[in-house]
C-alpha cells in the first residue's frame, strides 16, 4: 500500500543518525508535534541534499537569525516509515518556499511520495545540521576521499 503525503507547514525538519561510526543509519525527520514522519536514507543522499539546497538558498531572500530553528535533534522514537529512493527539490520564488519531494524505495508500481514545504530558515538550519552529521562519521581517506575502515583507520587504496 502506498501513501502520498503533503506537509505544507512543518515545525520540525532535520536529519540525524543512530548507530556507531561506520554503521550509522541516516534519517530524515519532519512534521509537527503528534504528526512526525521519519524516513531512512543514505549518507550520500543527506550530503547531496544539503549541497543542492545550499545552492538554491542563494535565490531566497536574506534570512534573519530568528528564522533559523535551533531544535534539530531527532525526536524519539525514531521509526522510519520507509527508505528513500530519490529526492527532488524545488524553490518556489513567489512564496520564497522550498519543496522537498521524497519517493519510497519500493518494488511496488505506486511507491509512497511525500512533499515537504520549508521556509528558507528551515533550509539553512537543515544545511548546517546535515554538514555536522555527515562530518561526524569516519574520517575520509586522504587519497580517495572514501571513509576509512572503522576498526583500524585503513583504506584499501593505500595498498
Amino acid at each position: 500500500m502506498s501513501h502520498n503525503l503533503h506537509f505544507r507547514e512543518v515545525q520540525h525538519f532535520t536529519t540525524g543518525t543512530l548507530g556507531p561510526k561506520g554503521q550509522r543509519v541516516f534519517y530524515l525527520q519532519f512534521g509537527n508535534p503528534g504528526e512526525l514522519m521519519t524516513l531512512q536514507l543514505e549518507k550520500m543522499q543527506v550530503q547531496a541534499l544539503a549541497e543542492f539546497l545550499d545552492q538554491l538558498l542563494e535565490d531566497a531572500e536574506p534570512i534573519s537569525q530568528d528564522d533559523i530553528p535551533i531544535a534539530l535533534e531527532l525526536i524519539e522514537p525514531v521509526q522510519p516509515e520507509w527508505t528513500v529512493s530519490s529526492i527532488g527539490v524545488a524553490f518556489e520564488e513567489r512564496n520564497s518556499e522550498f519543496v522537498i519531494v521524497a519517493e519510497e524505495q519500493s518494488d511496488d508500481t505506486d511507491p509512497g511520495v511525500v512533499q515537504i514545504h520549508l521556509s528558507p530558515g528551515q533550509v539553512k538550519a537543515f544545511i548546517i545540521r546535515a554538514v555536522d552529521v555527515v562530518k561526524a562519521g569516519r574520517p575520509p581517506c586522504i587519497y580517495c576521499g572514501e571513509p576509512l575502515n572503522h576498526s583500524d583507520g585503513w583504506c584499501p587504496c593505500s595498498n
